[in-house]
């Protein structure tokens, strides 16, 4: 089964806990499958990238609308953030769709 990973850059001010918590509450995000945090192999992304976000996905989902998704959690766990200076990008490792999810630049 393919799994969505989720790397947040700490910048973001999102942490990965309060993401997957985020996902489980929220209906529609909950429906694709369950979230769970799990530890970042040291090197593998970001620097200073401690955990990472990962959803078993039963369903294909449009990167469109997997990133409107993951966007809308964001915001909701922070409100102060504009969606316009997040940056998702998305590839492949194996079956696994990877987003990271950074700050295009530093916002006050």
């Amino acid at each position: 089964m393919a799994r969505l990973v989720v790397a947040v850059d700490p910048a973001v001010g999102v942490v990965p806990v309060a993401l997957a918590k985020a996902w489980e509450s929220d209906e529609e995000a909950a429906a694709l499958g369950a979230a769970s945090v799990q530890p970042a192999a040291p090197g593998t992304f970001l620097p200073g990238l401690a955990e990472l976000v990962l959803v078993p996905l039963a369903v294909n989902l449009a990167s469109s609308l997997l990133y409107d998704l993951v966007r809308r959690l964001i915001v909701q766990q922070r409100p102060a953030v504009d969606v316009t200076e997040l940056e998702l990008t998305e590839t492949r490792s194996g079956d696994d769709r990877v987003v990271v999810v950074r700050v295009r630049r530093s916002v006050s």
